[in-house]
């Protein structure tokens, strides 16, 4: 009767365990197109999604249910192709509780505090990229019917600015919080807006996540990335690269920097619709002070050569280039730790680093500063 009442009571602790946790998923999805399909549960294992649990929509509906002894987690994703304009995957940390998700214009899910979280945050950047939108369309439409003014194009690009700035505050503030949990781990890798964020604010993150997290393959480029851009910070002497001209002859930037002149690193390429656009002022600025002691080296990440050769005539760069024609693979990438294009790097006389990122007007002001 011992054995028996001992066996009761193992069972009801094994139980009562198991109910602390256990998690339940209740969802619906808005679009009937979608009654009768499946709604998966995923694990992403070496960059592939893996179904690990299937559910089918009802009457609109369906759930999951199961044990999470620890956080994990899951990508909460609709069949695929049904509705292209309808959202259909959302990460979700399966914790214990009890999650409602809703499948709509966007993705609730809601039911524990780390997931009403980032439901709350993915939100309020939807709200953000809407409004950014309604700009970039007044813009064009004001733009395309003749009635845009040189006031109205500074005011649409700061608002347009603003919005960017409180996009990449939200992630800032929603990462710094949660670096410290898996669902935070995950949005930070896995949103464009991580590195867009300032050095000092990823460096901020790192310092509060775990070695673990810091020792995956992409955080530890982010990382390095981090330490090349104090290497090109402004005052620094250049660093040097090797890579081929047009021709094929091995080129140095050694070979150009320091010499004696003020030297613009302009890293372009001929797919690049804002290299084109910005090409014809920098083409201006080498004609106008190229015999006061200015030079220009284009490096581009181009992975085309004929393309490549095709641009420089296009553009009609008449100055030194070179490339690997490796894209954003290539080595100059992360050495200058470039994030977007046109990209320039100003080096005054002795090859230390004056200015980033001089466009247009402000190019040709900085020029008539040091060459007057």
């Amino acid at each position: 009767m011992k054995k028996i009442i001992y066996l009761f009571i193992v069972a009801a602790a094994l139980l009562s365990c198991q109910d602390s946790h256990k998690y339940t998923i209740t969802g619906t999805v808005a679009d009937d197109a979608y009654e009768g399909t499946n709604v998966y549960l995923k694990q992403l294992i070496d960059k592939e999604l893996i179904p690990t649990d299937t559910a089918i929509v009802q009457n609109g509906s369906f759930s999951f249910s199961g044990i999470a002894e620890t956080a994990v987690i899951r990508i909460l994703s609709l069949e695929e192709k049904v509705n292209p304009q309808q959202e259909a995957n959302v990460a979700v940390l399966i914790e214990p509780g009890k999650l409602v998700v809703r499948f709509d214009t966007l993705i609730t899910v809601k039911g524990t505090k780390l997931n009403d979280a980032y439901t709350d945050q993915r939100w309020a950047q939807n709200e953000l990229l809407e409004k950014r939108k309604n700009i970039v369309a007044q813009f064009n439409n004001e733009n395309a019917d003749g009635t845009m003014t040189e006031e109205r194009n500074v005011e649409l690009s700061e608002s347009f600015d603003a919005i960017n700035d409180q996009l990449v505050d939200l992630n800032f503030n929603f990462f710094k919080t949660n670096i410290d949990n898996k669902l935070g781990e995950f949005a930070f890798q896995n949103s464009r807006y991580a590195s867009m964020l300032a050095p000092d604010q990823q460096r901020e993150i790192f310092a509060l996540a775990s070695d673990e997290f810091k020792a995956n393959e992409g955080i530890q480029r982010m990382i390095q990335r981090l330490d090349n851009l104090e290497k090109v910070a402004v005052g620094k002497k250049f660093v040097d690269f090797t890579l081929k001209d047009p021709e094929g002859n091995e080129r140095s930037l050694s070979d150009y920097a320091g010499k004696g002149n003020y030297l613009l690193i302009d890293f372009w390429a001929a797919w690049c619709g804002p290299c084109r656009q910005e090409m014809p002022h920098v083409v201006a600025a080498y004609k106008k002070y190229k015999s006061k002691g200015f030079e220009v080296v284009g490096v581009s990440l181009d992975q085309e050569y004929e393309r490549w050769v095709q641009g420089i005539k296009d553009l009609n760069m008449t100055w030194p280039q070179m490339s690997d024609l490796q894209y954003w693979k290539s080595s100059v990438v992360d050495l200058y730790a470039i994030q977007g294009m046109p990209h320039t790097v100003l080096l005054d006389r002795d090859g230390l680093i004056l200015e980033k990122n001089l466009r247009g007007e402000a190019l040709n002001t900085k020029l008539a500063e040091l060459m007057p």
